[in-house]
């Protein structure tokens, strides 16, 4: 019985593991997609925000709580501000900054909403969560490409605004760090 658990266990982590890598590569493929798609990513992403909109209007018909509802609102709009720019966001700006402390405060607004209501079926938590509260930040995330003078690691140079997917920037720098930890250090 013992060998079924163990087996069971790694088969749960085995699973786990590819699907990470599965979502990994997804993500990948989809900001290649936005990164020579800009025009229309924007368009999707004003998109998603009103239709996002339309379902916070519907569930305050249902009974969800009003001024829950009412900060949702103003924080998708606030994360719309990103894409008067878009697809290039400045990392340290003002606007990109709120949207990601906005984006943490609603996650936990809507968390503890749900934790004192254990009335609501788990999966239907799970799509709000989803739908309302995390799609339109993610699908920003993946989209969005950073200037490169606002990266912490960047160096003065002439070369001025370049685009790069955010999410291509961190990916290129985590391989970058791994290729610089395994080459062999030269001893004098």
């Amino acid at each position: 019985m013992a060998f079924l658990a163990g087996l069971v266990t790694a088969g749960w982590l085995a699973g786990v593991v590819f699907l990470l890598f599965s979502v990994g590569c997804g993500l990948y493929v989809l900001s290649e997609w936005v990164e020579e798609h800009p025009r229309i990513t924007r368009r999707l992403l004003w998109y998603t925000v009103w239709a996002v909109d339309v379902v916070l209007v519907l569930m305050a018909v249902d009974g969800l709580s009003i001024w829950r509802i009412l900060v949702s609102l103003c924080t998708n709009h606030i994360y719309a501000t990103n894409l008067e720019g878009f697809p290039l966001v400045n990392l340290g700006g003002a606007k990109f900054l709120s949207s990601c402390a906005l984006a943490i405060s609603n996650h936990f607004l809507w968390f503890f909403y749900f934790i004192q209501r254990l009335s609501f079926p788990f999966s239907q938590v799970c799509s709000f969560m989803f739908f309302c509260v995390w799609l339109v930040p993610l699908a920003l995330f993946v989209s969005l490409v950073p200037i490169d003078t606002a990266l912490p690691s960047a160096q003065t140079s002439e070369r001025g605004k370049t685009r790069q997917n955010m999410f291509k920037t961190l990916f290129s720098r985590f391989a970058k760090a791994d290729s610089e930890q395994q080459q062999p250090l030269h001893v004098e």
